[in-house]
């Protein structure tokens, strides 16, 4: 009965985002230094998408940004500062890891996926701190990605973005988040698999991955709930 409850749930948070590409981050501001160090673009000849840097040659991102046979290369902003620099490619990916359970087909599978480069970012590049805590309802996170800057923009943007967002949905492994303020975010492709960072005592740590939004909504994976398979494979591609 409570298995069955949970999915009519899950299903009832997920469904309006199924047709929904992966858009977040339009009317956001110019993301600062500290978040360009954390967050870097993942391209390949048939779109971008965001991601956050877990060691100098690891990337997390969403694993529906992977597809079978593509070339990947992880890029960043090769400056630091809040002008709106572009940002131009570091490295190929090397090898791919994607979470035992992603189902294309299942939108309530774990949507995420590592990536091991082939040569390591630049030094300025800093890797996030993992945060094994849960999110809870009314939990303010910082959101950032490479997205689309303007609802007629036709493709995604090289500037990195951050928004404040607010969690207003929690289902064990996903949250659900909308504007804090009266501006709405709106929506720009490309901010897949970009950082949700909670900001305490001065500090960013990484708690969520971007996988889809809605009009009003975003739709973020909650880290806490893979914590060891992001902690077991970061070893394993670290030779570790």
């Amino acid at each position: 009965m409570r298995k069955a409850i949970f999915r009519r749930s899950l299903a009832l948070l997920i469904l309006p985002f199924l047709s929904s590409n992966s858009n977040a981050l339009i009317g956001a501001d110019i993301a600062d230094r500290t978040v360009q160090r954390y967050t870097v673009v993942i391209a390949s000849q048939k779109g971008r998408c965001s991601g956050v840097v877990m060691a100098q040659d690891i990337v997390l991102t969403a694993a529906h940004c992977i597809q079978p046979g593509e070339k990947l290369n992880v890029g960043g902003i090769a400056g630091s500062g809040d002008q709106p620099l572009q940002a131009f490619l570091f490295s190929p990916v090397d090898q791919i890891v994607v979470h035992p359970l992603y189902k294309p087909t299942d939108s309530g599978s774990p949507d995420l996926a590592m990536l091991k480069l082939a040569k390591p970012l630049p030094d300025r590049f800093l890797a996030a701190t993992l945060n094994a805590r849960g999110l809870s309802v009314g939990d303010d996170l910082l959101a950032a990605g490479f997205g689309k800057t303007g609802e007629r923009t036709s493709r995604p943007g090289v500037t990195l973005r951050m928004v404040l967002l607010r969690v207003t949905d929690s289902i064990r492994g996903w949250v659900m988040l909308a504007s804090v303020g009266e501006d709405a975010s709106g929506g720009g492709a490309g901010d897949s698999g970009g950082p949700m960072f909670s900001y305490r005592g001065g500090m960013h740590s990484l708690v969520g991955i971007i996988v889809a939004v809605s009009p009003t909504r975003t739709k973020a994976v909650a880290l806490s709930a893979h914590y060891d398979w992001i902690k077991e494979t970061m070893a394993k591609l670290s030779g570790h």
